[in-house]
This record gives C-alpha cells, structure tokens and sequence, in this order.
C-alpha cells in the first residue's frame, strides 16, 4: 500500500512543475503579442514625433526642416521608404534622429505613412 501511495505523491509533485512551466510560456506568448500590437499607427507617430516642426502634415516647415511634399523629398533624392526611415532614425541637417524615441518597427510604419501622405499631397 505504501508504494502506491508513493506513486501517487510522485506524480503529483511531477505535475507542480510541469503546469508551472506551461503558465509560464503561456504568459511569455502574451507578452510578446502584446508588445507586437504596441506598435503605434503612422499618423500618432508623426503627431507625437514629427509634427513640432513639420507642421500641416508636412507642407509648412519650422526651425530650418525640409517640407515633406513629394516634389521636395523628389528633389532631395529621399522620396522612398527606406530613405524616411534612416533619416527617421539618424536624422539629417538639424533634424536629430528618433531612434530612441521610436519602439521597434515604427521607423518604417512612420516612413510608409510619411511617403502615403507626400503622394496624396498631404491632403
């Protein structure tokens, strides 16, 4: 009788950990998808980031910025999405880069939003 009881212990002290773990990766799984969906639209990103100095959605300029009409980033050689990232990230001229202010991947949202804007002539 003693080792069936035994049995019995074992198994349910083997179970503890075992359903611990899975809490466990289970709670990780959430928080990643969390922080995946916390990524910020464009428009709040340019609002919270951008706007100070390209005001009117890009086609009034303050302190020395560039105008963000597709004619201008045309000109400048910067009308794509890779070029907005980088300088959305690094900066350029008196712009300081954003890098640190950017959460991962709202570089490029930002930058696609931004181009999206210039070609409608941000209306």
């Amino acid at each position: 009788m003693g080792g069936i009881n035994q049995m019995k212990i074992f198994k349910f002290l083997f179970k503890i950990p075992v359903i611990t773990l899975i809490i466990i990766f289970q709670t990780s799984l959430q928080n990643r998808y969390l922080i995946a969906s916390d990524i910020r639209d464009g428009e709040t990103i340019f609002r919270n980031v951008c706007a100070g100095c390209h005001v009117r959605g890009g086609s009034d300029v303050l302190k020395g910025s560039i105008s963000l009409k597709l004619s201008d980033l045309e000109k400048r050689g910067i009308a794509d999405v890779n070029s907005i990232q980088i300088i959305a990230n690094d900066g350029i001229g008196f712009m300081k880069g954003y890098k640190n202010k950017l959460r991962d991947g709202e570089d490029k949202v930002l930058a696609q939003w931004i181009i999206q804007n210039a070609e409608k002539g941000w209306e």
